[in-house]
C-alpha cells in the first residue's frame, strides 16, 4: 500500500521546498537607461558624476490588481568609465584612477531577498541587504529604494545610498595639483525603469 500514498507525499514535499509564491516570481531587467549619479563636494564646490550605461536585473512578483508583493535576485552593475562630469576630462580620468578602473573596471551590488513596505500614492518601500562592490573593496550594506508598479507592468525604482569611499580603498580626488580636494563624503544615486524578459501573455494591470 505504501506506493499509493507515494505520489500525494512527494507532491506535499516539493511544494513546501518550492512554495508558489517563489515558483510565480517574473524575472525582470532594464531595457531602457538606467541613471547613476555620484553626488559629491569639495573644498571648492560640489561635484557630480553621471553615468546613463547601467544595468540591472532582478526577480519581482506582481499580484492580479498589479500589487508587488516580492523581490529577489539582484544584480546591478555600472562601468566605473561611464561615469562623466560636468569639469571634464581631468575630473574624470582622476576619478577612474582613483577607483582603480583598470584593474576594476564596474561598480557591482548583488543581494538575494529584498523586504517590501507599502508607501503612499500605490508605490513600494525597499530593503535589500546586500554585497557591494567598487574597486578592490567588497562590503555588506543595506539599500533602500521607492518602486511602483506601472500599468504596463514595468517597474521603475530609484533611491539612494551614502559612502564614505575610504572605506572601499577609494582615495579623495585631487585636481588642478590639489587646488581642489574632494571630500570622502558621497552619495549614490539611482533610478531605473525595469521590464518583465517574457512580456507575451502578460495582461496590462488594471
Amino acid at each position: 500500500m505504501k506506493h499509493h500514498f507515494f505520489f500525494p507525499t512527494a507532491t506535499i514535499l516539493i511544494a513546501a521546498m518550492f512554495p508558489a509564491p517563489c515558483r510565480s516570481q517574473t524575472p525582470y531587467t532594464s531595457g531602457g537607461e538606467v541613471t547613476t549619479t555620484i553626488l559629491g563636494t569639495s573644498n571648492i564646490h560640489d561635484w557630480e558624476m553621471v553615468s546613463r550605461k547601467g544595468a540591472c536585473t532582478l526577480s519581482l512578483r506582481i499580484d492580479a490588481a498589479g500589487a508587488l508583493t516580492g523581490v529577489g535576485n539582484v544584480r546591478f552593475t555600472v562601468p566605473v568609465n561611464s561615469l562623466k562630469s560636468e569639469q571634464g576630462s581631468q575630473m574624470d580620468n582622476n576619478a577612474y584612477k582613483a577607483m582603480d578602473e583598470e584593474n576594476h573596471p564596474t561598480i557591482r551590488f548583488e543581494a538575494g531577498t529584498a523586504t517590501l513596505r507599502p508607501a503612499a500614492s500605490g508605490a513600494y518601500g525597499i530593503i535589500v541587504d546586500g554585497r557591494l562592490s567598487i574597486s578592490s573593496v567588497t562590503r555588506d550594506v543595506t539599500l533602500s529604494a521607492m518602486a511602483k508598479v506601472n500599468p504596463d507592468r514595468s517597474v521603475t525604482i530609484e533611491g539612494s545610498y551614502p559612502l564614505l569611499t575610504t572605506d572601499y580603498n577609494v582615495k579623495p580626488i585631487s585636481v588642478m595639483l590639489g587646488a581642489i580636494r574632494t571630500s570622502e563624503k558621497v552619495t549614490i544615486r539611482y533610478v531605473m525603469t525595469l521590464k518583465p524578459k517574457a512580456e507575451e501573455g502578460l495582461p496590462r494591470l488594471p
